[in-house]
């Protein structure tokens, strides 16, 4: 009986020491090849700090099996972009076609993936530089959790030219084709008599095709004091250039700061 006892545990940590030997081992692949996609995407986009890269797949090394990486998200934090200052980008590429070598190497070059997706986030100081605005605070006006989708609202205090103190509006946050607006409607901390100058002065207009999104947005959102533009295309084919958080949709279609309209001189 003890004897018995004795093989079982034997038997146990054997299998439990192989068990961890092959997490070890599909780890060391996933963040080699994780490192490797870093590496492309900082140096394809002149990055000072490489992006986060993450692979799904538990397994990650099932991909050899199934020929399909699940899920791959690129995240770069306080990217310097001309005309917009610093920004987050967020990119994610959903059931990916890959072959053996591309999944050891995360040379994903070539691959076919199902959905790609990518997120650009603006912040108080990015959307300020917009309004003219050194203290623009940027918050959800309802405190409630951020839906997102073509029409959201978005609450705005800054001091505008002109003001010697910040004022705070509520303005709502529209797409229309590639087209988006930021238009107040509500004028809760605003001086009666200076409404218009306050509308005029918060209110911005964007072609979103000029935005680092690799398309137009489709959706916008508020949350953590920064606006969120979403955009996403399917069936693609994956290059490292999807990756970039510097991507336009067409950048020779515009110059360095061509990224919209500010209404406070109309």
């Amino acid at each position: 009986m003890v004897a018995r006892k004795k093989i079982l545990v034997l038997s146990l940590a054997c299998l439990g020491a192989v068990g961890g030997l092959a997490w070890v081992a599909d780890s060391a692949v996933a963040i080699r090849a994780e490192r490797a996609i870093s590496t492309a995407v900082a140096d394809n986009s002149n990055l000072e700090v490489q992006p986060h890269v993450y692979l799904g797949g538990v397994p990650y090394t099932q991909a050899l099996l199934s020929g399909e990486i699940p899920r791959l998200s690129v995240e770069a934090l306080d990217v310097d972009t001309p005309g917009l200052g610093l920004v987050n980008a967020r990119t994610e590429i959903t059931a990916i076609e890959a072959s053996g070598h591309q999944v050891f190497s995360g040379d994903l070059t070539g691959a076919t993936a199902e959905v790609f997706s990518r997120q650009l986030g603006l912040d108080g100081v990015a959307v300020g530089e917009q309004l003219g605005m050194t203290d623009l605070d940027i918050s959800n006006p309802y405190d409630i959790s951020p839906g997102g989708g073509p029409a959201v609202e978005v609450q705005l205090t800054g001091t505008p030219h002109g003001f010697t103190e910040p004022v705070t509006v509520i303005a709502a946050l529209r797409l229309e084709g590639p087209s988006f607006r930021m238009t107040p409607f509500e004028f809760p901390e605003v001086p009666a008599d200076r409404i218009e100058e306050a509308r005029r002065a918060f209110s911005w207009e964007l072609d979103t095709r000029s935005l680092p999104l690799a398309g137009q947005a489709e959706a916008v959102h508020v949350s953590g004091g920064s606006i969120y533009f979403t955009a996403q295309r399917r069936n693609i084919t994956v290059e490292f250039s999807d990756l970039s958080p510097l991507e336009t949709s067409n950048p020779s279609d515009y110059d360095d700061t061509d990224y919209g309209r500010h209404n406070a001189g109309s």
